[in-house]
């Protein structure tokens, strides 16, 4: 058995999930089940005797406000930074962390085991990404979409929608949206906002028929993440993906270690007025549109935790039982200049990246 403690509080998220022992490994049908999981430092005695302890990154602050880090520290152990929440909300500024930790599991792509929301696929079902090097098709040589999708996207009426319940967001998006809003209104048009920031509604309990309203309705959707960091995409994109719908990105990732270029928009490429225009142009152009769906012959895109091969719970305690990794030395000399961008620890506000406003 491999045992795993978990030093910060197992009923914040994302650990909350992990549940107490081997249930969740069991209950994904992971490769690997004999790993177990307790918020109980003396569940073996002596903390000592876990193979990982694993730290919430959310939670770093009050453990050092409250003196409560290992006292001491063995060789064999292994101590790793978990976080699925973005690096610029919870930047580390501090060099304390600095040659703390053996492992990372964020959402980061270059993390040592991936915690994220996505799984990209190809046309025979094998995971390929998202991944810092994609090798995707290039949209030239990729084929033209059928005639029963074509079909379903002539049914679509309504320019662009956004499900969205936090109005006030570090990356400002709420902001450049209101930009957008004002440059549609040239062509008589709207965001149509649904949650608590407009007047629309989609509780989360009723998403799948918000899903089939995207689908069935909307060119475009807006992607859009509440703060701009390294590889912080979530499952916003698949609203899109998976609904006929093209997204509209607006986040601090490569997307191309995402989605094929052709298949979406990125807004911190344009200004509001540009954006506009181009959504406008496209949805009044239907054969340009059915460009930006082409890549659904040769890809497909999945939560994470759907199958045990791309399950990150599972990813995690199949490292555990590599035995080469567990007997290799790591550590991050430079944490903090790992996980935070230069800028994160003295701006709490930065406008949206773009220069003019015409």
């Amino acid at each position: 058995m491999k045992y795993i403690l978990l030093w910060t509080n197992p009923q914040n998220s994302p650990f909350i999930y992990f549940g107490e022992g081997s249930a969740v490994f069991e209950n994904k049908t992971c490769q690997w089940k004999n790993c177990y999981v307790t918020g109980n430092r003396n569940y073996l005695g002596d903390y000592s005797e876990f193979d990982v302890i694993v730290f919430n990154g959310p939670q770093l602050l009050p453990l050092v406000n409250l003196y409560d880090l290992p006292k001491k520290r063995f060789v064999t152990q292994k101590y790793v930074y978990a976080n699925i929440e973005s690096a610029a909300i919870y930047p580390i500024c501090s060099d304390r962390w600095n040659n703390f930790f053996n492992w990372t599991w964020t959402y980061r792509l270059d993390s040592d085991s991936v915690w994220g929301y996505i799984s990209v696929k190809n046309a025979t079902g094998h995971v390929i990404g998202p991944k810092e090097v994609m090798n995707w098709i290039n949209l030239s040589d990729m084929d033209d979409i059928d005639e029963n999708l074509k079909l379903k996207l002539k049914s679509k009426k309504k320019l662009v929608a956004w499900f969205v319940s936090n109005c006030d967001t570090l990356s400002l998006r709420e902001e450049y949206v209101k930009d957008v809003q004002q440059e549609l209104q040239k062509y008589n048009l709207d965001v149509d906002i649904f949650g608590s920031c407009g007047k629309h509604q989609c509780p989360r309990d009723i998403m799948p028929r918000c899903l089939d309203v995207l689908k069935r309705d909307y060119y475009f959707y807006f992607a859009f993440e509440n703060a701009i960091s390294q590889d912080y995409v979530t499952e916003k994109i698949l609203y899109a993906l998976n609904s006929n719908t093209v997204p509209v990105v607006y986040g601090g990732a490569n997307y191309s270690r995402f989605m094929p270029e052709g298949s979406y928009l990125n807004a911190r490429e344009m200004t509001p007025l540009i954006l506009a225009r181009k959504m406008f142009a496209i949805s009044r152009n239907i054969e340009m549109y059915y460009m930006y769906f082409r890549w659904k012959k040769y890809y497909s895109y999945h939560f994470r935790h759907e199958t045990p091969d791309t399950d990150d719970y599972c990813n995690f305690c199949a490292m555990i039982n590599n035995e080469y990794l567990m007997k290799t030395t790591t550590i991050y000399e430079h944490f903090n200049k790992w996980w935070t961008a230069n800028d994160s620890c003295f701006l709490k506000n930065d406008k949206y990246l773009y220069d003019d406003k015409k």
